[in-house]
């Protein structure tokens, strides 16, 4: 994929790109030529026009393959001057995987090749603890007594908690109902292929015996962990081994044994504003956690290196609640923190990249990784139903064999049947299908809402910041109400409403002043909401608009 840069024209051969898109070509063809030095820092790289003559393209074709540069960082915008190549020479990036499938394709075809070196590394994992199979059904005392005391521990704060528990904790606990639940989690089912998803799991149950009912290995269903794997390899660039694949029900299941088997003394760090849930499982575990301070190119790493931090969590491709997307300098900032010391490691939360509405999906942290120091992790929840507590991470070799020493006593909390299902749901194209789906309900979505409010009341006392992905966007609202209160009369007007300020996590001595200063402007006067647009009915969407205006007394 080098370049010929003749007269400071670049040229590729259209011919090779296989079933790769014009523009995703293009695309990935200039940033691997930026990222091994082949187009050096500074360059000024052709415009628009003039490249879509030269290739003989649509100027629209460039277009689409520069934002992307400029979204992932490999490429700035200078007004009246043109696109130039940033200093990116740092960057060791793994080679472009050309069959990364485009977001716009409604299918995808399976990719056979194999994985490589991760691959051969994980078998070797496995082989060597291959004398452990056996535990699966013999359970043996000598193995989980090693790990007693911290099971107990865990069991031991989990009853104080229920003991504690009271009716009316539970009764709070719950979600009341609402005409509309704008808070940022929900998302739409009605897109759902029931018919199809309950066709896999009446095949799953009319399975042989021996195969529906025998012992789930710890990590999950082979079928399933394969299908996830190709998955990755299509969609992702990612090449990983099934082995380093592990299943579990839900996130906060998985972050739960990372935590355990990262021990008592490993501090974890997360973005501020972030993750809440995974603030609350670290102090759940007993972790000390910092909140580490974010700014328009994400986790601010100085920070990250002065709060002692072993371990960090990011969401690169699409940060909570803001949108940002981390861009190639700073993720290089990122992985040579990571390299300065063995035990450091970075968990990507993966969370809803698929939603991406023009461009294509943003490379993972994972996927250019050459140190082993990511741990990845996503879920189905949001891709396909709520309900569906089906989630997955993938473990560099070295945490893999720690894994296997230290917390595959633990039995795979998701049943086979859905296992089943969800491995033919994914093999036979439906997951992408329905993601394809669902992405364009989301643009469409989204596209209304926006022109609800621009016609509303709404409009006069407020702007939106928006990214063009995930499934909400940020609504400032100049008003004298107080948080609370905002609340409160979103309640009233029957709507769950999530504020930025619900994301700001505060460690033991409350919020620092370098976050608060970071983010005053989203107090000084103006109120932000995290409006998640997903789960709006489309024949209650101009009332909720409706319903929101009347929320604030300047609307009136």
């Amino acid at each position: 994929m080098s370049a010929s840069q003749q007269a400071g024209m670049l040229t590729y051969d259209l011919r090779s790109r296989g079933t790769s898109s014009l523009y995703e070509f293009l695309y990935q063809s200039i940033r691997e030529d930026i990222a091994r030095g082949r187009i050096p820092c500074g360059t000024k790289l052709p415009s628009k026009r003039n490249l879509a003559q030269h290739l003989d393209i649509g100027v629209a074709t460039v277009t689409t393959a520069y934002d992307q540069l400029i979204t992932e960082g490999f490429v700035r915008t200078e007004q009246r001057r043109g696109y130039f190549v940033e200093d990116v020479s740092e960057f060791r990036c793994k080679p472009v995987t050309p069959q990364v499938k485009d977001s716009s394709s409604e299918d995808g075809t399976s990719v056979g090749a194999e994985c490589g070196a991760q691959d051969a590394a994980a078998r070797g994992v496995f082989a060597a603890h291959s004398a452990q199979d056996a535990r699966f059904d013999d359970a043996s005392a000598g193995r989980n007594s090693k790990h007693r005391g911290t099971a107990r521990s865990s069991a031991d704060t989990a009853s104080d908690t229920l003991a504690a528990e009271t009716p009316q904790a539970i009764e709070r606990a719950r979600d009341p109902e609402y005409f509309v639940d704008l808070k940022a989690n929900r998302t739409s089912v009605s897109l759902f292929p029931a018919t199809v998803w309950g066709r896999y799991m009446r095949e799953a149950l009319s399975l042989p015996s021996d195969n529906l009912l025998r012992s789930i290995p710890f990590n999950g269903l082979p079928e399933l962990r394969r299908a996830i794997a190709s998955y990755l390899r299509r969609t992702r660039g990612m090449d990983v081994s099934p082995d380093c694949i592990i299943i579990g029900a839900g996130s906060e299941y998985l972050y739960g044994r990372l935590l355990q088997m990262l021990g008592p003394t490993t501090t974890f760090a997360m973005e501020n504003p972030g993750y809440r849930k995974f603030a609350a499982i670290s102090k759940a575990f007993g972790n000390p956690w910092r909140p580490v301070p974010i700014d328009e190119s994400g986790l601010l790493v100085d920070e990250l290196e002065e709060s002692g931090a072993d371990v960090v969590h990011v969401s690169p491709a699409n940060h909570f609640p803001t949108g940002i997307v981390m861009p190639i300098k700073r993720r290089l900032e990122l992985f040579e923190w990571a390299n300065r010391a063995r035990k450091r490691y970075i968990i990507e939360d993966d969370y809803d990249s698929e939603f991406r509405y023009s461009g294509r999906l943003i490379m993972p942290l994972f996927a250019d990784d050459a140190s082993d120091k990511v741990i990845y992790l996503n879920a189905f929840s949001k891709t396909m139903v709520p309900s569906l507590r089906i989630s997955y991470m993938v473990l560099p070799p070295k945490l893999l064999a720690r894994y296997v020493d230290t917390m595959s006593f633990y039995s795979c909390t998701v049943s086979s049947f859905e296992q089943y299902a969800l491995a033919r749901f994914i093999d036979e194209g439906h997951l992408e299908r329905h993601i394809n789906r669902t992405r364009n309900f989301y643009r469409r979505q989204r596209e209304a809402v926006l022109r609800e409010i621009a016609q509303s009341p709404l409009a006069e006392i407020s702007h939106v910041e928006e990214r063009n992905a995930g499934t909400h966007f940020l609504l400032y609202v100049r008003t004298s109400l107080t948080h609370d209160q905002v609340r409160q009369r979103g309640a009233e007007q029957g709507l769950n409403i999530s504020l930025f300020n619900d994301y700001l996590l505060r460690d033991g001595d409350g919020l620092s002043e370098r976050t608060t200063k970071r983010f005053e402007k989203y107090s000084n006067g103006e109120t932000a909401l995290v409006l998640n647009y997903a789960g709006i009915e489309p024949d209650r969407l101009s009332e909720t608009v409706r319903r929101l205006a009347c929320v604030f007394p300047e609307c009136e």
